[in-house]
């Protein structure tokens, strides 16, 4: 993912398409990211229309440290805070 490469991480993706995460990067410093990577979802209808669609990591994912990685349909990537 381009993003991370900007920010110096080393990027390997899951090649099996299952599993718990989508990429793990890593940096010089030895620094792991375990990524699970969703699009970012707004409402379209109901009483919070125009609000973002909240994401949770899953137990699983929690106990082995995998973050969320956001994607806005303009490209922007942010982690998620809540995870």
């Amino acid at each position: 993912m381009q993003w991370l490469t900007k920010k110096n991480y080393y990027v390997f993706h899951n090649i099996s398409g299952l599993g718990p995460c989508d990429l793990i990067a890593l940096n010089d410093n030895g620094d792991i990211l375990k990524i699970d990577v969703k699009s970012e979802s707004i409402r379209k209808t109901g009483t919070h229309a125009g609000h973002k669609i909240r994401r949770m990591v899953t137990k699983l994912q929690k106990k082995m440290g995998i973050k969320l990685l956001m994607v806005t349909k303009q490209g922007k990537c942010y982690f998620y805070k809540n995870d």
